[in-house]
């Protein structure tokens, strides 16, 4: 269903590739490279572009139909690296974990693991279940999803296979969804002169007032009223600021970035990069 259900999306591959391409900050420089649950090979032309030695496995033989210059593997990914020596410097794993139960998952990670060489590094990266858009019915139009993992249980799940926790957290480059842009929410009165401007503009009608009823309660009256709506509308403008900044800020946690990533590295000789 892979492939049909990536066409169906419109996934093309420059859009993906541009997606994981802010992984390639995590790759050493050289090295062999397996991406698990290749596709169509976009983070392999990521990775063969930064230098390494890369090759794929995914069990959908429509979705390698698309990788054209790349060594592949058609095969369950489990049974892939099972059967899988410890030669890899880097396992990559983009979108793949949340199609399978934990037990699963975890027996992905110690397979992974013992497929590392010393050093080596497994970068996963799966739907942020912290992101409101994504937990409420992104990550379910998948009919292959099975289940969200966040990136604490993802850090057990390697410790656990005996690896160390090297970066994890948000893909800030990763889509929010936000259903406003946050700029129009700055509320900050930048078209409104400073108080003592508004003192100086203010003195002419102050001074018309004064020589109309000099002496009167009329003028002192009016001037009196003049400044407390001023007053009011500057409280009002404060308070709507105020407001826009709890919005936003509830916003940008509700709708954080859509993915959340994992990289660990088996204990050994450290990788460069």
């Amino acid at each position: 269903m892979g492939a049909a259900w990536y066409e169906y999306r419109g996934f093309d591959r420059d859009t993906v590739r541009r997606a994981r391409a802010w992984y390639g900050q995590f790759l050493p420089p050289d090295g062999a490279l397996l991406d698990v649950g290749c596709g169509r090979g976009e983070f392999l032309d990521v990775a063969a572009a930064a230098g390494l030695c890369v090759e794929g496995v995914d069990a959908d033989p429509a979705m390698l139909a698309g990788v054209r210059t790349h060594r592949v593997h058609q095969s369950d990914v489990l049974d892939f690296l099972q059967a899988a020596s410890a030669r890899f410097d880097v396992i990559t794993a983009f979108h793949v974990v949340e199609h399978w139960d934990v037990t699963a998952t975890a027996a992905f990670v110690r397979h992974s693991a013992a497929c590392l060489t010393p050093g080596g590094r497994l970068i996963v990266a799966t739907p942020n279940p912290g992101s409101l858009p994504t937990s409420a019915h992104e990550f379910w139009r998948d009919p292959t999803h099975v289940r969200p993992y966040d990136v604490e249980l993802l850090a057990f799940l390697a410790h656990q296979a005996g690896l160390r926790v090297l970066a994890s957290g948000v893909n800030p480059a990763a889509e929010r969804g936000l259903p406003v842009d946050l700029a129009d929410m700055d509320l900050t009165p930048h078209d409104h002169p400073p108080a003592e401007e508004g003192e100086r503009a203010d003195a002419p009608l102050r001074r018309w007032l004064g020589g109309q009823v000099a002496g009167g309660s009329y003028g002192r009256d009016l001037h009196a009223a003049i400044h407390r709506v001023a007053a009011e509308l500057a409280h009002t403008r404060a308070e709507l600021a105020r407001i826009s900044g709890v919005v936003r800020r509830a916003l940008e946690v509700a709708y954080e970035p859509s993915e959340v990533y994992l990289v660990a590295d088996k204990p050994g000789a450290p990788q460069p990069g």
